[in-house]
């Protein structure tokens, strides 16, 4: 039991570290190119209130439609950003998941 307290304990720290810092993981499907970074991606989230405050964080950007410049991409994630970050329901065999903070 104690082996298993501690595996879980890693792992826990690994995915959620409790250091202060949110963890966002971005979705997206293979191949998909987006106009603007995932950095600014996260901050017109973040600025509309989309993101939520916790640890952890899916954003699910496979619903984006292809072919938006910036301009439209800005548009797009105010408007619709509330379903980037809830749900995920629409995940699919060609999605790819990675991490944002690239610490894996």
């Amino acid at each position: 039991m104690k082996a298993i307290d501690s595996r879980i304990r890693r792992l826990q720290d690994r995915f959620c570290p409790n250091d202060g810092q949110q963890r966002l993981w971005f979705m997206n499907l293979v191949g998909g190119e987006l106009a603007l970074d995932l950095d600014r991606c996260a901050e017109i989230l973040d600025e509309c209130g989309f993101l939520p405050k916790g640890r952890f964080c899916i954003v699910n950007l496979c619903g984006v439609p292809d072919g938006l410049d910036a301009k439209e991409l800005e548009k797009y994630l105010r408007k619709n950003g509330a379903q980037t970050c809830a749900g995920n329901e629409r995940h699919g065999g060609s999605e790819v998941a990675y991490r944002h903070d690239n610490s894996w």
